[in-house]
This record gives structure tokens, sequence and C-alpha cells, in this order.
């Protein structure tokens, strides 16, 4: 299998040249970082074994967010601890988007509008859930961010999961079905 490293770096030349007016620093450096990654460039590691006396040179990871093969083994164990957190009941998704004119403000302002996306999806349910007393005012969202749309572009929305029950005071897990009808629910 092809790895991005070797994609990145055979044309790394092309992309900079099309698309380097509109990389951040941080695209830069994760280029970098990825097309060094187990290479001379990252630097060696020489061991000797003892036994046999036989030397060998390994060279590091680069140990980026974006790099697949420095990351394989944290998502896993992100993954893992996401599943420990899911409570046994059903879950609806949901997805919190942007408008289209917002995006290039987005692109300028990555880290804030990011923080701030999690933070409106928080207070829109929040909101959501105060406007019906039928459901209660304790809500759950696990949400992950997506930065691109299938085709690539950028597109920056959220994934949640919203737990189909959720704890009180008094109960460790209140089931409803009592969703407004406005609502597309799917339900058993």
């Amino acid at each position: 299998m092809i790895k991005l490293a070797t994609i990145a770096k055979g044309y790394q030349d092309q992309l900079v040249s099309q698309y380097g007016h509109t990389m951040q620093a941080v695209h830069h450096r994760a280029l970098r970082q990825i097309i060094s990654c187990h290479t001379p460039q990252a630097g060696a590691m020489l061991y000797h074994c003892d036994n046999c006396g036989a030397n060998s040179t390994l060279y590091p990871s680069c140990g980026h967010r974006h790099c697949p093969a420095c990351q394989h083994q944290a998502n896993s164990d992100w993954l893992d601890l996401q599943r420990q957190k899911l409570l046994p009941v059903d879950y609806y998704l949901v997805t919190f988007t942007l408008p289209y004119q917002l995006r290039h403000f987005v692109w300028t302002h990555q880290k804030w509008a990011y923080q701030a996306m999690f933070e409106a999806a928080k207070h829109t349910l929040d909101a959501f859930f105060k406007r019906d007393k039928r459901l209660g005012d304790v809500n759950g969202l696990l949400a992950v961010l997506h930065t691109h749309s299938r085709q690539l572009k950028f597109h920056p929305h959220l994934h949640g999961q919203i737990p189909l029950s959720w704890g009180g005071e008094r109960k460790k897990y209140l089931v409803t079905d009592k969703w407004p009808s406005n609502v597309s629910i799917p339900r058993k």
C-alpha cells in the first residue's frame, strides 16, 4: 500500500505552488513532518546488541497528529476511550454545520472557530432540551469535528451523538421517547 508520506513527497512542490498561498503555517509544518517521518531527516537512533554485536539504525516517527504512520495507535486508544464513555442505550445522530459564507472566516481563524462551533452546538442542544419540558434539561453530546466534505472541500461541521437516555439526579438512566413532533427522529 502506498503511504501518505510517499504521495506528499512526490507532489509537495505541486501542492505548495498551487495551494501554498492558502495554506497556514500549521499545514506546512504538517507536510514537512509527515514527509520526514521515519527518515534520516527526523534524526536517527543507533542500537547495539551486546549479545550478537549487531548494530541497527532506526529513524524516529514525527508524532504529528495527522500522520497516519504515527497516529494509528493513538487513534485506536482514543476510540476505545470513547466506547467506554457510551451509555448502554440508543443514540440519535446530529450534525451541526455552518453556512457556506462563513467558511473563509473559519479557515483563517480555525482554532477559535472550531472551539466556537463546539460551544454553539452545546448551547443549541441546551436550548432545545430546555424548550420542551418533556425532555428535561439534562442532555449529553459526544461530538467530533470534520473539516472537509467527502469531496475533500473545506466544509467544517460537527457530527454528534445524543443519548436516547440521560441521567438525572435521582436516576442513573432516564429513558424517553418523547421527542417533539417537529424533529425528525427515527423510531423503533
